[in-house]
């Protein structure tokens, strides 16, 4: 069981590593954050690398995005438990955000992916 998690856990440096030598060589493909705006409705024109949450102070009922693939899709997500399907979004202090469970479009570019901590994690 150690061996297995010792492993696991030289995999995860190595693709670490991966990850800062592409961003090295290729600026222009580091991973953007996300971060949150909190607004009552959402604007006609939403900005890349946003996730809009509209609602009063701390009841939010909605989530939106601009899709991560480039594809220049808006995406929105219901965030009332009482309707499905339903995503959880999680605030943390340095202004990005987490939704859960994965997103992944039925239609149009047919993107799947996780926003954990305001990056964008592909299935």
């Amino acid at each position: 069981m150690n061996a297995l998690i010792n492993a696991l856990l030289r995999l995860r440096a190595a693709i670490a590593n991966v990850t800062q030598r592409i961003e090295t060589l290729w600026p222009w493909r580091k991973r953007q954050i996300y971060r949150v705006l909190h607004v009552e409705e959402f604007p006609n024109n939403l900005k890349r690398y946003k996730v809009y949450l509209a609602g009063e102070n701390e009841n939010v009922w909605a989530a939106a995005m601009v899709c991560p693939c480039g594809c220049g899709d808006v995406i929105e997500l219901n965030l009332l438990k009482q309707a499905r399907p339903c995503w959880q979004v999680q605030l943390h202090s340095d202004e990005t955000v987490s939704l859960a469970p994965s997103v992944w479009r039925q239609k149009g570019c047919r993107s799947h992916f996780w926003v954990r901590r305001g990056k964008i994690d592909w299935c």
